[in-house]
């Protein structure tokens, strides 16, 4: 008996560890964030920000704010169709209070998936198939960010000729074919499971409903795709707020693109990283730097405050704990029914 606690010591020692790392990670996304935004505004006439940003008119911003809920009400929705998918079903209310919870987490917890686990271990825990529910909220991020692209690159093809190099153009346009080849090969890698390993087998046995339900993804991706519209119409909204009056193919154009090329969350919120997008992007489009940035800044605002604002969600969805009986009154029980 003396021996047993020493199996478990590797393990609580390893909890420090990997908390150390994930707080390590966090701190340096977000001074990474401050770094590139510091750059950013070394070029941008710092005055001329200041006097736009004070320039933003509040009704503008609180219609863009409540725009960029109504989509995140369409992203609920959209993953509540793919978790019913792999055979999880429940209430609208229900997924879209997980989602909220998850955009809150994503503000404060360490680590690139904070948010998306938070919301899979709700919706888990709340139905026991912690399996499924991360494999829904995989799918979410996966077809949500598929689905970006093939925007993004529907836009450059069409409107960025003469407005981006090809530098640009030629890679997002590329990688939108690559991905739309690979949305239609998704039933081969469900036709390997047998040849992997047991571990990846599992994993793709998983998602096996997805990668074999093309027709049935495309509300999925049409959800997606208005998704994403609705986003360019509250940054639309937000240039009117400020006095601007670019064009609506301005944002078509820049927005997605931005959104695909800072996908990878490598700063606090994508602090820093939008803005350099917008400064470089919008600056070929011919928009000056400070009108950029303060875009920027202000999605940024309405990005963070309505994270802040969906803690609310912790209050009224219930707390996912999974509650069992201790062991030695369960082991009464089971011996109390035993047959005589």
């Amino acid at each position: 008996m003396s021996g047993a606690p020493a199996k478990f010591e590797p393990v609580a020692a390893s909890e420090p560890v990997r908390e150390r790392r994930a707080i390590g990670s966090y701190v340096l996304k977000a001074v990474l964030g401050v770094a590139i935004l510091s750059f950013v505004l070394s070029r941008v006439n710092l005055h001329q920000l200041v006097h736009l940003l004070t320039r933003e008119r509040p009704a503008y911003f609180l219609a863009a704010t409540l725009i960029y809920v109504a989509g995140q009400m369409v992203a609920a929705y959209r993953w509540r169709m793919l978790a019913r998918m792999v055979g999880i079903v429940g209430r609208y209310l229900e997924f879209l209070l997980y989602f909220f919870i998850g955009a809150f987490t994503n503000l404060f917890v360490p680590g690139l998936i904070g948010g998306d686990a938070a919301r899979a271990l709700y919706l888990g825990r709340r139905h026991r198939q912690i399996g499924k529910a991360v494999a829904s909220v995989v799918a979410d991020r996966a077809f949500g960010l598929l689905a970006l692209i093939w925007l993004t690159a529907v836009c450059v093809a069409i409107l960025g000729r003469g407005v981006f190099p090809s530098s640009i153009t030629t890679p997002i346009v590329l990688i939108g074919l690559g991905t739309a080849a690979g949305y239609l090969l998704m039933p081969l890698v469900s036709g390997l499971e047998k040849y992997l390993p047991r571990r990846i087998a599992a994993t793709v046995a998983m998602l096996s409903p997805y990668l074999n339900g093309r027709i049935a993804l495309l509300p999925v991706i049409g959800l997606s795709l208005l998704l994403h519209l609705i986003q360019v119409a509250a940054q639309y909204v937000l240039g009117l707020g400020l006095g601007l009056s670019f064009p609506v193919w301005m944002f078509l154009l820049c927005v997605p693109t931005t959104n695909t090329l800072a996908s990878v969350p490598i700063t606090f919120n994508g602090l820093g990283v939008r803005e350099g997008m917008y400064v470089v992007l919008f600056g070929m489009a011919g928009v000056g730097k400070a009108d950029a940035a303060a875009m920027g800044l202000l999605w940024f605002g309405i990005t963070t405050f309505a994270g802040l604002c969906a803690s609310a969600a912790f209050i009224a969805a219930p707390t996912p704990i999974e509650r069992q009986a201790p062991l030695d009154k369960r082991a009464s029980e089971s011996s109390g029914n035993r047959p005589k």
